[in-house]
C-alpha cells in the first residue's frame, strides 16, 4: 500500500466514524490527565547543565560542600541610628520560635560571644601572624605606642558606648583584637559581620541575619512552601508582640527572607505560572488568527480540540518518561501549539480549495489525504526529527525538551491525523440537516500576492534573496554569544533579590572564585593549600589578583607557626616583647590617665599568653573552641576520597564578575592535578565551547536525518536541495536580523538553530509538494495551487509566530531569547518559502509564468 493511499483511507476512516474518534479520544485524554498530575517541577538553573561534565561536578560539590546553598536567611532590616537591643531582641524570638517547628536541623543567630572569643582566641592570635603582621604588632607594645592607646583608652571609656564596650575593653586593653576581625567576622563565609555584637550583624548596623538549616534539601518545593509559611507565621506572630521588645508605638521591623529554599520556591511558582501562561496566550492567539482567517467561529474547536488533545497526552507521556521537568520546558507548550496548528492549517486549506472547486466531503477528505497529508507527515516526522537531535546534548534541559517537544509534534500529527476530518464530518453532517451549507472562507492577509509576484518576476526575487543573504553573510562575524549563566536566570526572584540586599550590606564577598584541593591525607590537603596560599599572595602582591581567602588563615601551616615561635621567643628576650618592660610600661601609662591596672590584668594576661604561646595550633585544638568546627568547616572537609580544601579566589576590584582572570588560571594549573579553578564564571567560560559543539553536532545531526527523510520522500537530488533551501537562506536571514538587532546566542537560543531547521523545511515541503502534484495534471493550475498553499503556508507560520511569541510572557529570560529567534527564523524560512521557492520553480520550469 503507497504512503498517500494509507493517508487517505485513514482520513476518510475517521470521516466516516467520527463518534468512535470522538469517544477514543476521550478516553486516552482523560488517562493523560491522570498521568500528568503527577508532573513536578525542578528549579534549579544548575539541573540544565551537563550532569556528567566534570566542572560542573566539581562546582555542584564545592557549593554543596562550602557554599551556602542549605541556607534559609531571616534577615532584619534596621532602620538608620536605631537602638540595636530591640531588634536583637526580636531575632531571637524568631530564632526560638522558627528552630520549634522542627523543620530546622539548626538555627544559628551568632557567631559567639565577643568576650568568650576573645579569651579563646586571642591567646593563640600571634601565630597567625607573618612578618609585617608582626612587626606591626611589636610597634603596637612599645612605650610610645602605650602611652597613645592609654590616651585613647580614656577616651573611649568616657564616651557613652562604654557600656557595651566595658567587658571588650578589659580583654583587650590594648587594642590588638583586631588582629582576628576578619577571621571571626567571616566564619560565615565572606559575611564581613561586626564581631564585637556576637550577632550575624552588619558592619553598617542595618541588616541582622538568623540562619537556619533546613532538614530537606531546597529542590523539595512542597517542603519550601511549608517552610516559607511557617516561618512567615512565626515572624507575623513576634511582628505583633514588637511593642513588648520596643516599648513605644511603631511599626514592626521589616523581614525578608533568602536562600536557595525562597530561590526554589519562587523559580517553581513562575515556571508553574509560565506554563499555563504559554499555554493560554498561545492557543488564544493562534485561535484569534484562526477566526480571522477563516471568519467561522465553529472552526475555532477544530484547532483547539486536536491541540489540547495533544498537549494533554503529551504532558501525561512526560509524566511518565521524565516525571520531573526543568525549567526550559516551561516553553514546550507554546513550542507545540506554534507547531502542531500548522498540521491544522495546512490539510484544513486543502479541504477548502477542494470543496471550492465543487468536491463532495468525501472527495475533499481523500484530496486532504494525498500530497498536503503526506507533506504534512513528512514535515511533522521532519521537525520531530530535528527535535530528537536534541538528545545528543548533556544539558538536561535541553535534552528534556528536545525528547518531550520532539514526542508531542507525533502527538499531535496523530490527533489532528484523526480529529479534524472526524470533526469536518461531523460539522458537515450537522449542516446537511440544517439545510445549510458552512461557510468556506481564507483570508491569509494577502500573502498570495507575494506569491503571485514572484512566479511573475522570478529574476527580481531571485536578485533580492541573493541581496539579502550576502549581507547576512557580511554580518555572520558580529554575533555574539553571551556564556553567563546567571543571566538565564528570571529577574524578580525574591531569593535573588535578597541575596543582593544582603551581598550590599555585607560585602561583595560573594563574588569569588574556589580553588579546590584534594589530597588523600590531611597533612596533604594543608600543605597544598599552604602552597595556595603563597602563590595567591605573590600574586596579590604583583597586583593581578585582588584577595584571597584559604584555610592558611585559621589554621597556619607548621613551618609559619615554628617560625612565629622562633620570633616571639628571639623578641621576648629582648627589649621589644619583654613582659615585664611591657606590664610597667603600661602600669605607667594608666596611671598618667587615671586608669587603675586592676580591671585590666585579665587582658594583659591574655597578651602575655599571647606573646608566649605553649605551641603550634592544631586541627584538634582549634575544634575545641567555640565556633571552631565553623571556621574550619569554611574551608576545610573530610571526603570519600580523603580531604577537600578550598581557598576562595577574587577578582581585581572593578572587574566584570564573568571576568576569569588568568592569574587565577595560572595557580590552579601550577599547583597540578589535585586543583580545579570553579566558579559560575568559570563554568561559562568552560560550557561555552561544550554549547557550541553540542549545537553544532545537534545541527548537522538534524540537517542530516532532514535530508534522509525527503530523500525518502522525493527521491529526487534536486528536489531535495530545493526543499532545503528555505531552511539555509532562514537561518542565515535569522542570523543577519540577530546582528541587525543586537541579539545575542546564549546556551538555550542557539538550540533555536536546530529547531529551525525542522519548522522551516516544513514550508518548504508543503510549497513543493502541491507545485509536483498540480504539475503533473494536465488541466492543473500551478499558480493558482501554488497560491492556495502559501495562503496555508503564511497563516501556519503567523500562528507559530504567535506561539513562540507568548514565550516573550516567560520569566526566563533563556525562554525569552528562544522566542524571539524562533519568530525570527519563523518569519525568515516562510519568506523564503513563500517567495524565493516559487520563483526558483517558475525561473526553472517555466510553468505558472502569466
Amino acid at each position: 500500500m503507497s504512503f498517500a493511499r494509507a493517508t487517505r483511507r485513514l482520513l476518510l476512516a475517521a470521516g466516516r466514524r467520527p463518534l468512535a474518534v470522538f469517544a477514543g479520544t476521550l478516553l486516552l485524554l482523560l488517562l493523560s490527565l491522570v498521568a500528568a498530575s503527577r508532573l513536578r517541577f525542578d528549579p534549579d538553573v544548575l539541573r540544565l547543565l551537563p550532569t556528567d561534565n566534570p566542572e560542573v561536578r566539581v562546582f555542584q560539590e564545592t557549593l554543596e560542600r562550602f557554599g551556602s546553598a542549605d541556607v534559609f536567611v531571616v534577615a532584619t532590616r534596621i532602620p538608620e541610628g536605631a537602638p540595636l537591643d530591640p531588634y536583637e531582641g526580636f531575632a531571637d524570638r524568631v530564632s526560638e520560635g522558627i528552630e520549634a517547628t522542627g523543620l530546622f536541623q539548626s538555627v544559628d543567630r551568632r557567631i559567639g560571644d565577643p568576650v568568650s572569643l576573645l579569651a579563646e582566641y586571642l591567646p593563640r592570635a600571634t601565630l597567625f601572624l607573618e612578618a609585617e603582621a608582626r612587626d606591626r604588632l611589636a610597634e603596637r607594645l612599645t612605650d610610645e605606642a602605650i602611652v597613645q592607646r592609654a590616651a585613647e583608652l580614656r577616651r573611649l571609656l568616657d564616651t557613652p558606648q562604654a557600656v557595651a564596650w566595658r567587658e571588650l575593653l578589659k580583654l583587650d586593653p590594648l587594642g590588638l583584637a583586631e588582629v582576628l576581625l576578619d577571621r571571626i567576622g567571616g566564619a560565615r563565609g565572606p559575611l564581613a559581620v561586626d564581631w564585637t555584637s556576637g550577632r550575624y550583624l552588619s558592619r553598617d548596623h542595618r541588616l541582622l541575619l538568623v540562619l537556619g538549616r533546613p532538614v530537606r534539601p531546597p529542590q523539595d518545593i512542597d517542603f519550601n512552601r511549608t517552610l516559607h509559611d511557617a516561618v512567615a507565621a512565626t515572624v507575623a506572630l513576634e511582628a505583633r508582640r514588637w511593642r513588648e521588645l520596643s516599648g513605644e508605638e511603631g511599626p514592626p521591623p521589616e523581614v525578608f527572607f533568602g536562600g536557595r529554599y525562597m530561590i526554589g520556591l519562587d523559580d517553581a511558582g513562575l515556571i508553574r505560572r509560565d506554563v499555563i501562561v504559554n499555554v493560554a496566550s498561545s492557543l488564544l492567539g493562534v485561535l484569534a488568527l484562526f477566526y480571522l482567517a477563516y471568519r467561522r467561529l465553529s472552526l475555532l474547536l477544530l484547532v483547539f480540540a486536536p491541540l489540547a488533545c495533544g498537549l494533554a497526552i503529551t504532558f501525561g507521556f512526560s509524566a511518565l518518561a521524565v516525571g520531573v521537568l526543568a525549567s526550559t520546558t516551561a516553553g514546550v507548550a507554546a513550542l507545540l501549539v506554534g507547531l502542531g496548528n500548522d498540521f491544522v492549517i495546512v490539510l484544513y486549506g486543502r479541504y477548502l480549495h477542494a470543496r471550492q472547486a465543487g468536491a463532495s466531503l468525501e472527495q475533499a477528505l481523500s484530496a486532504m489525504g494525498g500530497a498536503t497529508a503526506r507533506g504534512v507527515v513528512v514535515g511533522a516526522v521532519t521537525t520531530a526529527a530535528t527535535f530528537y537531535a536534541f538528545l545528543v546534548t548533556d544539558f538536561t534541559g535541553l535534552w528534556q525538551m528536545g525528547l518531550i517537544v520532539g514526542t508531542g509534534i507525533l502527538f499531535c500529527l496523530v490527533a489532528v491525523l484523526l480529529l479534524v476530518p472526524a470533526m469536518i464530518a461531523w460539522s458537515e453532517e450537522h449542516h446537511r440537516r440544517r439545510e445549510r451549507a458552512p461557510r468556506l472562507h481564507l483570508f491569509a492577509f494577502g500573502v498570495e500576492r507575494i506569491a503571485h509576484f514572484a512566479m511573475a518576476r522570478p529574476g527580481v526575487v531571485l536578485a533580492l534573496a541573493a541581496l539579502v543573504s550576502a549581507a547576512s553573510l557580511a554580518a555572520l562575524p558580529r554575533l555574539r554569544f553571551d556564556d553567563n549563566v546567571e543571566a538565564l536566570r528570571p529577574p524578580g526572584n525574591r531569593g535573588i533579590l535578597a541575596q543582593q540586599e544582603i551581598n550590599r550590606h555585607f560585602g561583595t564577598g560573594f563574588d569569588h572564585m574556589s580553588l579546590v584541593l584534594e589530597a588523600p591525607t590531611l597533612d596533604g590537603v594543608l600543605a597544598l593549600s599552604a602552597r595556595a596560599a603563597r602563590e595567591a599572595e605573590r600574586r596579590v602582591a604583583a597586583g593581578v589578583l585582588g584577595g584571597y581567602d584559604a584555610v592558611t588563615q585559621v589554621l597556619p601551616p607548621l613551618e609559619a607557626q615554628r617560625a612565629a615561635l622562633g620570633w616571639l621567643a628571639a623578641e621576648r628576650a629582648s627589649a621589644r616583647l619583654d613582659p615585664a618592660r611591657i606590664e610597667a610600661s603600661v602600669e605607667r601609662a594608666f596611671a598618667a590617665e587615671g586608669l587603675r591596672l586592676e580591671p585590666f590584668r585579665p587582658g594583659l594576661e591574655l597578651l602575655f599568653r599571647a606573646l608566649d604561646p605553649e605551641g603550634p595550633v592544631t586541627r584538634d585544638a582549634i575544634l575545641a573552641l567555640p565556633e571552631g568546627a565553623a571556621l574550619l568547616d569554611r574551608y576545610l572537609r573530610e571526603t570519600p576520597r580523603g580531604w577537600t580544601s578550598v581557598v576562595k579566589v577574587y577578582n581585581l576590584p572593578g572587574r566584570p564578575k564573568r571576568e576569569v582572570p588568568e592569574a587565577a588560571i595560572d595557580l590552579a594549573a601550577e599547583l597540578g592535578p589535585g586543583a580545579n579553578l570553579t566558579g559560575i564564571n568559570v563554568l561559562s567560560r568552560g560550557l561555552r565551547g561544550e554549547i557550541r559543539r553540542d549545537a553544532l553536532v545537534s545541527a548537522l545531526l538534524g540537517v542530516a536525518l532532514v535530508a534522509l527523510l525527503l530523500w525518502a520522500d522525493f527521491r529526487e537530488l534536486r528536489a531535495c536541495g530545493l526543499a532545503l533551501l528555505p531552511l539555509a537562506l532562514g537561518v542565515l536571514w535569522m542570523i543577519g536580523a540577530m546582528v541587525a538587532l543586537d541579539l545575542h546566542m546564549n546556551f538555550m537560543n542557539i538550540f533555536v538553530i536546530t529547531m529551525i531547521i525542522g519548522i522551516g523545511v516544513d514550508y518548504g515541503i508543503h510549497v513543493l509538494h502541491r507545485f509536483h502534484e498540480e504539475a503533473g495534471h494536465p488541466e492543473g493550475d500551478v499558480r493558482a495551487a501554488v497560491e492556495e498553499t502559501v495562503r496555508g503556508v503564511a497563516l501556519a507560520a503567523l500562528t507559530t509566530v504567535v506561539g513562540f511569541g507568548s514565550l516573550a510572557t516567560s520569566h526566563y529570560p533563556g525562554l525569552v531569547s528562544m522566542g524571539a529567534v524562533a519568530i525570527l527564523g519563523t518569519l525568515a524560512t516562510a519568506l523564503v518559502a513563500i517567495a524565493v521557492v516559487p520563483a526558483w520553480m517558475v525561473w526553472r520550469t517555466g510553468l505558472a509564468r502569466p
